[in-house]
């Protein structure tokens, strides 16, 4: 919002959606939905914007301006609407961007493979994260800021962390799909093929563009070692008591 071109004999409410914010230390002890959405205090909202202006821009053009606000009293609370106290923005480069996004991708898929797992979630989760497309998704930011052409014209600590989360990424979705492999009906195999198909091809595609090795297991659902392999790792996931945070 311009406010120089607000009417200034006009009074404008500007509405926003919030959620919950917390730091990795908070989020270790909030185990629950229930206690991750009571006795909150803090929020966050988040605002796209390019620096020629508009708010959309391609992969290498977009920022995002992260807003945390803190409330004078925790949410829920007698009254609908409490005071902002304070105020704190976090602008992100565009390749932290992308490091936030995929951070996001790695904590919903982490979370729709804990027990009890819902399939048609598990597969939105899955569709929406192995789609191979070079212009949008996980592969548009790997081509964007890892690309050997590009790659030195970022922070290479940005850069490390980037490969780490798309590291993170291969790992949880071949988890994901074990699952989804243990858990679909017998009309659903072909629908499960594809899926495990575009991994596959999501996999070599960033093996040649990273130039290191993200090998999937070939036989996801078929192989018993790989299932044993990945049930392991399920296991230690959803044994596990936090969950991930872009804080």
């Amino acid at each position: 919002v311009d406010v120089q071109e607000l009417d200034a004999k006009l009074a404008y409410i500007q509405v926003t959606h919030v959620v919950p914010f917390f730091s990795k230390e908070e989020l270790d002890q909030r185990l629950n939905e229930f206690e991750q959405n009571h006795d909150v205090d803090t929020f966050m909202y988040e605002t796209p914007f390019t620096k020629s202006g508009s708010a959309r821009g391609t992969v290498e053009e977009q920022w995002k301006r992260k807003t945390v606000i803190k409330t004078s009293y925790s949410f829920p609370y007698v009254l609908k609407r409490i005071p902002v106290k304070s105020r704190e923005i976090i602008e992100l480069s565009p390749i932290e961007v992308a490091i936030d996004e995929m951070q996001t991708k790695v904590s919903e898929l982490e979370e729709v493979i804990l027990p009890p797992a819902d399939v048609k979630k598990l597969q939105l989760r899955l569709q929406g994260s192995v789609a191979v497309t070079v212009n949008a998704g996980p592969l548009a930011y790997a081509q964007a800021f890892l690309d050997p052409k590009v790659v030195n014209n970022f922070s290479t600590d940005r850069v490390e962390d980037l490969k780490d989360v798309f590291r993170d990424f291969i790992g949880v979705c071949h988890t994901a799909l074990q699952l989804n492999s243990r858990m679909i009906s017998s009309d659903q195999k072909e629908y499960h093929n594809v899926l495990k198909e575009n991994y596959q091809r999501m996999c070599q595609a960033l093996s040649d563009l990273l130039e290191e090795p993200f090998q999937p297991l070939d036989d996801i659902g078929n192989n018993s070692t790989t299932q044993r392999n990945s049930m392991a790792l399920f296991n230690a996931i959803s044994g596990a008591s936090n969950h991930s945070s872009t804080a």
